[in-house]
């Protein structure tokens, strides 16, 4: 009866390493599948920015090409 006790036992630390081993491992997985979702939003909102900014440069630089075009003082045709 002795032995018994001693094999139950043993199986019980067995099986509760084991689970905790598990549960530790999906928690850990959990955290990584968090920090990428981060990340993977900082990058979206860093590429954004970019992008906003270069719209803007490109919308600055229509905006005087605009006002070059229909300023009368200038004259674009070279012939006349």
């Amino acid at each position: 009866m002795n032995i018994d006790l001693w094999v139950f036992l043993s199986i019980a630390v067995i099986f509760l390493t084991i689970l905790v081993f598990s549960t530790n491992k999906k928690k850990i997985k959990e955290l990584e599948v968090e920090a990428l979702k981060l990340e993977k939003a900082n990058v979206e909102t860093e590429v954004a920015a970019a992008v906003n900014k270069i719209l803007g440069d490109q919308l600055s630089r229509i905006e005087v090409l605009e006002a070059i075009v229909t300023d009368k003082n200038y004259l674009l045709d070279n012939n006349k």
